[in-house]
């Protein structure tokens, strides 16, 4: 009866072995596949999500371009309107400029011709003071021209 107590025993402590074996070997490969399942649902998700992190990345550098575009399109019409704005001041300028130096030749012309009047008569009031300065001299040496007295001539002169 001992006997068959410790084989029975033994058959147990056997049969326990093998069914524990045979539970841990499925367990495994229940894991294994369970492993590669989620190992799949994982590369599946993160799969989803990398194409919608992308999507979204993609979203947001084209908003940003967009209003990149669209600060760099003001930044042109404000320098357009600068530009113009400064073309119309150095209009402006070399206009004043032309006519201020018209003015300064006019005004240069009028001195060069108010200097050739006062030359012109400077000379004929240096002619009328000769003039009257030689009729003096002939007034008071006795010359008019009215009373003139024919010329003596002292010379030796054969006939």
């Amino acid at each position: 009866k001992r006997q068959a107590n410790i084989e029975s025993k033994l058959t147990e402590v056997e049969t326990q072995r093998m069914i524990d074996e045979c539970v841990n070997k499925r367990i495994k490969e229940l894991m294994e596949k369970k492993d590669a399942e989620v190992d799949a649902e994982v590369c599946r998700r993160v799969e989803i999500a990398k194409q919608i992190l992308e999507r979204q990345m993609r979203e947001e550098l084209q908003a940003k371009k967009a209003e990149m575009d669209r600060e760099m399109a003001e930044q042109e019409e404000e320098h357009q309107k600068e530009i113009k704005s400064l073309q119309a001041i150095v209009e402006q300028l070399k206009s004043d400029q032309d006519e201020a130096k018209l003015r300064l030749d006019e005004e240069r012309l009028e001195v060069v011709e108010a200097k050739r009047r006062i030359e012109e008569e400077r000379q004929t009031l240096e002619k009328e003071l000769k003039k009257k300065e030689k009729m003096i001299q002939n007034q008071i040496l006795g010359k008019s021209e009215s009373n003139s007295r024919p010329r003596i001539s002292f010379g030796m002169k054969k006939k």
